[in-house]
């Protein structure tokens, strides 16, 4: 969630909170590291006892099903609806040994990029970069998490090097590294006006075999939304695209929501450029 700078006395307090909340990130990974292919494709289990336990986001309560009360402010603090992230985490399972760069665009506190880098990681993907974009200071979870990975060695394999960068997705810097990292799978969730999402989602895919946004069914994020049905059918013929949508009854109306697109395996045959990887 693309955020502007954290200079209020309500954030400024959140952050206090979450630094002393770090010490749950090791836990998050061992529980994630704990689950057999079984589980991960478990979508009931998912919802239901897993992504509750690591702790949800705790802002705009309104829009949060009352029944999960017990998981808001905790862990994590993952931005997520449950029973949309249970889908979704359960089609990684098969997209993730392909990936060796993962991007989040809006990272706010940095629960859910620990999340998917970490998911991506246990179900075989050789993760060397994971890049957060946001115009806030990195938050005590990703510096925790930094520090985590620092000689962290899963299956023999050498962790991935996580880089920050505290600025829009339209600044030079994050272009830079976009082009230097080529991300094969982003997550955007960063600027939630048309023109803004627009611009991510064509930077996104110029590398990505994997674009997923979110806020794509949300009654609170009109512009995202309205990008999203015009993205199934503008991107069909280069994008597979599958949606995790499901709503609670509990709530009044509809809210967050993700949408992926997977490229299609002719479509990377044909946009392939030498030395360029897709455009």
């Amino acid at each position: 969630m693309n955020t502007q700078p954290d200079t209020t006395v309500e954030d400024a307090a959140r952050r206090r909170r979450l630094e002393g909340l770090a010490g749950c990130i090791p836990e998050a990974i061992r529980s994630i590291r704990a689950l057999d292919r079984s589980q991960c494709l478990d979508r009931r289990f998912l919802e239901v006892e897993f992504i509750p336990a690591l702790g949800l986001n705790d802002e705009i309560l309104q829009e949060q099903p009352p029944e999960l009360a017990e998981a808001y402010g905790k862990g994590l603090h993952i931005w997520q609806y449950p029973k949309q992230l249970a889908g979704y985490l359960a089609w990684l399972v098969d997209v993730a040994p392909n990936t060796n760069s993962y991007m989040e665009i809006g990272s706010r506190w940095g629960g859910m990029c620990i999340l998917i880098a970490e998911w991506l990681r246990h179900n075989g993907a050789d993760l060397r970069t994971i890049i957060a974009v946001d115009p806030i200071a990195p938050s005590p979870f990703l510096q925790a998490y930094s520090r985590f990975l620092v000689g962290d060695k899963q299956d023999g394999r050498l962790p991935p090097e996580l880089m920050y960068a505290q600025a829009l997705s339209t600044s030079v810097r994050v272009r830079q590294l976009v082009d230097q990292v080529r991300p094969d799978s982003v997550f955007v969730d960063g600027d939630h006006r048309l023109g803004g999402a627009l611009a991510d989602h064509m930077m996104a895919r110029q590398y990505a075999r994997i674009v997923v946004h979110h806020d794509v069914h949300s009654q609170a994020c009109p512009a995202t939304t309205f990008l999203w049905s015009v993205l199934k059918t503008l991107e069909a013929s280069v994008f597979e695209a599958v949606e995790f949508i499901d709503q609670y009854d509990s709530v009044p109306g509809n809210f967050l929501g993700i949408g992926a697109l997977r490229r299609r395996a002719d479509a990377e045959c044909r946009e392939a450029r030498p030395g360029h990887g897709t455009a």
